[in-house]
C-alpha cells in the first residue's frame, strides 16, 4: 500500500480516490464514499480494511440519523498529511496549515505594501511558510499541496486574467512564479470560488450539490456549483457576477466597463458615497457598523444596494435557475436590513411562476457561515483537499 502522499497524488488508484474523498469531507461513512467515488461497495470495503491496516484510515464515533443501525464514521489519521492555504489580500497575506482531519495547526498573517509584486509575495510566503512548517517538524516539500486564493479570475494554467484587488497582476503566471519558491503541488483559484469550497466543506453548503454563491464585500464575486463541482467556465472566469452590466452608461468600473453590478453594490462604491455625505473617510467596517445601526443615509445606501443586488441575482436565476443562493461577504453581516430588500428585488427581477402553478418551488436564500476572510483562506486549504485548481506539480 502506498503512503498518503503517494495516494493523494495518484489520480488513477481506487485507494487514492477514497483518500481524497475522505480528505475533502473530513469524516465520512462508507456509504458516502461509495457515492462520492463511484466505486463498488465491495471495493470500498476491501480498500478501507487495507487503509486501516496501513495506519492511514481510522474509525471515529458512529453516526446515527435516527433510523436503523448507526453508521461508522471514518477519517484519515491527522498526522499522515498536511496542507496549506494562502490568502493574497490587498495589504496582507494570510497562511493557514491544516492536517487531514481539517484541524488548523497554524494561522499567521503579515502585512505587505500596497501593490506588492508577485515575486515579493512568493518570497514572503516561502519565508513564512518555511518557518511555520519547521515549527511542525515539516518542510514545504512534505506538504500535500498549497492553495492560493486571489481576488481575480484565473485561467486553467494559473494566469491572472483581471484583478480588482491586485490590478497590476493581470497576465501574471502564478504557476511559473510560485513554483520557483514552493516545491510542492500548487492550486490556485479566485477567492469567491474558494469561498464556495469552504461553505461546501465546513459551512452552509454541506451536502448541497447545486447552488450559487454571491459574495458582497469590497467588491462583488461569486461561484456556481453544479453536481458538487465549482464551475470555472471556458477560460476560468465563470461567475464574475460583479461585472454583470446593469447600466452601460453608468459609473466606470475597475474592470474598465461601465455600470457593472459592483459599481452599485461593492463596498468601495458604498464607502465613497458615505464619505461624500459624511464629509470624512469611512472604512468598510465603520460603514457596516453604521448600516447595522440604521443610521440615516447609510440605511438608504444599503436599501439601494440591495435593490441592485437582487436585480443582478435575478438575472443569474433567469439563466441558471439554481435551487439555492448562499450570500456571504461583509454586507451579509448587516442582516435583514440588507437581505430582505434583496429578496424583494430578486422576486421582481426574476421569472415569476405561472398563476396555474402556485406551489412552484422557489430558490432558497441562506446566509453563509463564512462572512469575512476566513472563507477565503480556508477555501484555499479546501483547494488542496478537493484537488481543485491544480496549476503546478512539485519540482
Amino acid at each position: 500500500m502506498q503512503d498518503v502522499k503517494e495516494l493523494f497524488r495518484d489520480q488513477e488508484a481506487p485507494a487514492g480516490r477514497i483518500v481524497r474523498a475522505i480528505a475533502a469531507i473530513g469524516a465520512a461513512t462508507a456509504t458516502q464514499l461509495v457515492k462520492s467515488t463511484g466505486l463498488a461497495r465491495s471495493t470500498v470495503s476491501t480498500l478501507l480494511s487495507e487503509l486501516k491496516d496501513s495506519g492511514i484510515v481510522l474509525d471515529l464515533d458512529t453516526k446515527s440519523n435516527g433510523f436503523g443501525r448507526p453508521s461508522q464514521l471514518l477519517s484519515l489519521y491527522p498526522g499522515t498529511g498536511r496542507c496549506a492555504g494562502v490568502l493574497l489580500g490587498l495589504g496582507e497575506i494570510r497562511i493557514v496549515i491544516c492536517d487531514l482531519a481539517h484541524t488548523v495547526l497554524s494561522d499567521v498573517w503579515f502585512e505587505m505594501r500596497r501593490d506588492y509584486t508577485p515575486e515579493e509575495a512568493a518570497e514572503q510566503i516561502k519565508a513564512n511558510l518555511t518557518r511555520e512548517c519547521a515549527s511542525l517538524g515539516l518542510a514545504i516539500k512534505d506538504l500535500l499541496g498549497v492553495g492560493l486564493a486571489i481576488s481575480a479570475p484565473l485561467s486553467y494554467d494559473g494566469r491572472v486574467l483581471n484583478g480588482d484587488v491586485l490590478p497590476t497582476w493581470g497576465g501574471v503566471d502564478l504557476a511559473a512564479i510560485f513554483s520557483k519558491h514552493l516545491d510542492c503541488p500548487l492550486h490556485a483559484e479566485n477567492e469567491s470560488h474558494c469561498g464556495a469550497l469552504a461553505e461546501m466543506t465546513w459551512g452552509a453548503a454541506i451536502g448541497e450539490k447545486d447552488f450559487v454563491l454571491y459574495k458582497f464585500d469590497l467588491g462583488v464575486g461569486g461561484a456556481i456549483v453544479r453536481d458538487g463541482v465549482v464551475q470555472r467556465g471556458f477560460n476560468g472566469s465563470a461567475a464574475e457576477f460583479g461585472h454583470i452590466v446593469l447600466d452601460s452608461h453608468g459609473s466606470l468600473c475597475r474592470c474598465g466597463n461601465r455600470g457593472c453590478l459592483q459599481t452599485f453594490v461593492g463596498g468601495y462604491h458604498l464607502m465613497r458615497h458615505a464619505e461624500a455625505f459624511g464629509g470624512q473617510p469611512v472604512t468598510i467596517d465603520q460603514f457596516i457598523e453604521r448600516a447595522r445601526e440604521g443610521r440615516l443615509g447609510y440605511r438608504r445606501l444599503i436599501e439601494d444596494a440591495a435593490e441592485k443586488a437582487g436585480w443582478g441575482m435575478g438575472i443569474t436565476a433567469s439563466i441558471l435557475n439554481p435551487p439555492l443562493f448562499i450570500i456571504v461577504g461583509k454586507l451579509a453581516t448587516i442582516g435583514e436590513a440588507f437581505t430582505e430588500p434583496l429578496e424583494r428585488s430578486f422576486a421582481r427581477h426574476t421569472l415569476p411562476p405561472p398563476d396555474q402553478v402556485a406551489d412552484m418551488p422557489r430558490p432558497r436564500f441562506v446566509v453563509g457561515k463564512f462572512l469575512g476572510n476566513d472563507d477565503t483562506v480556508m477555501g484555499a486549504v479546501a483547494l488542496v483537499l478537493h484537488q481543485h485548481g491544480r496549476v503546478a506539480h512539485s519540482l
